[in-house]
C-alpha cells in the first residue's frame, strides 16, 4: 500500500511540476529558443552531461562522491531556469546516461536528485505561494525517498531506516523539507547571480 501511494504521489507530483513550469515559463531565464537551437542544445546537453558526473562520483570516487552526488540537484536547478518546462528531456537524457553508468545511481538520480532540482526551480516563481511550493517539493522529495527504501530497497537507507513507523515516517518528511528547503534557496540565488549574462548572450545573437 505504502509503496503504491508513493508510486502514485511521485508521478502525480511529478506531472504537476512540470505543469507549473510550463504554466509559468514567463518567469523564469529564457522567453524564446528557437533563434538559438543549437546554443541552448549545447548547454543543455553540459548540463546534463554535468549532472551525470556528479550523480555517478561515488562510483569512482567512493568516499568523496558521496559528498559530490547530492550536487547533481544543482545542474537540473540551473536547465530548469533556463528551458522551464523544457528541460524535461535534459533530465530524461541525464538519468539514460545514467543508466549506462550505474543503474543504481540512474534510480536515485530519478527519484530523489532530479525531481528536486525540477520542483526546486518553483521557488523562483512569485505569483506561487511559498507554502505550495515547498509542499510540493517536500512531497515530492518525500515520495521518491520512500521508493528508494520500500519498493527499490536501496542498502543504505534501508539499513538506516528499518521498518516504517510514525516516527520514521516524520523525521523522513522532516529532512526532505529542510533539504529541499535549502536547494529552494540556492534555486533563488541562481536566479539572481547567474541569468544576466547567459540571457544577455541570448539577447545579443537574437
Amino acid at each position: 500500500m505504502l509503496n503504491a501511494i508513493s508510486t502514485i504521489g511521485y508521478f502525480f507530483l511529478l506531472g504537476y511540476t512540470i505543469f507549473l513550469l510550463k504554466k509559468h515559463r514567463k518567469e523564469f531565464l529564457t522567453r524564446e529558443q528557437s533563434e538559438s537551437r543549437g546554443k541552448w542544445i549545447a548547454y543543455a546537453g553540459l548540463l546534463a552531461a554535468l549532472a551525470v558526473i556528479l550523480q555517478s562520483s561515488p562510483v569512482f570516487l567512493p568516499v568523496v562522491g558521496l559528498a559530490l552526488s547530492p550536487l547533481s540537484s544543482l545542474p537540473v536547478i540551473i536547465g530548469t531556469l533556463l528551458f522551464a518546462d523544457r528541460v524535461l528531456p535534459m533530465f530524461l537524457a541525464a538519468a539514460a546516461l545514467l543508466f549506462l553508468v550505474n543503474v543504481q545511481e540512474a534510480v536515485i538520480f530519478l527519484l530523489t536528485t532530479g525531481p528536486l532540482g525540477l520542483t526546486a526551480a518553483l521557488a523562483v516563481i512569485p505569483t506561487i505561494p511559498f507554502w505550495r511550493k515547498s509542499l510540493v517539493t517536500t512531497s515530492l522529495l518525500t515520495c521518491g525517498i520512500l521508493l528508494l527504501t520500500f519498493l527499490v530497497g536501496l542498502p543504505g537507507l534501508q539499513n538506516t531506516v528499518g521498518s516504517l513507523n510514525m516516527p520514521i515516517l516524520l523525521a523522513i518528511i522532516a529532512f526532505s523539507f529542510l533539504y529541499s528547503s535549502l536547494f529552494m534557496r540556492i534555486a533563488i540565488y541562481s536566479q539572481n547571480r547567474m541569468p544576466a549574462k547567459l540571457v544577455h548572450s541570448y539577447d545579443e545573437e537574437t
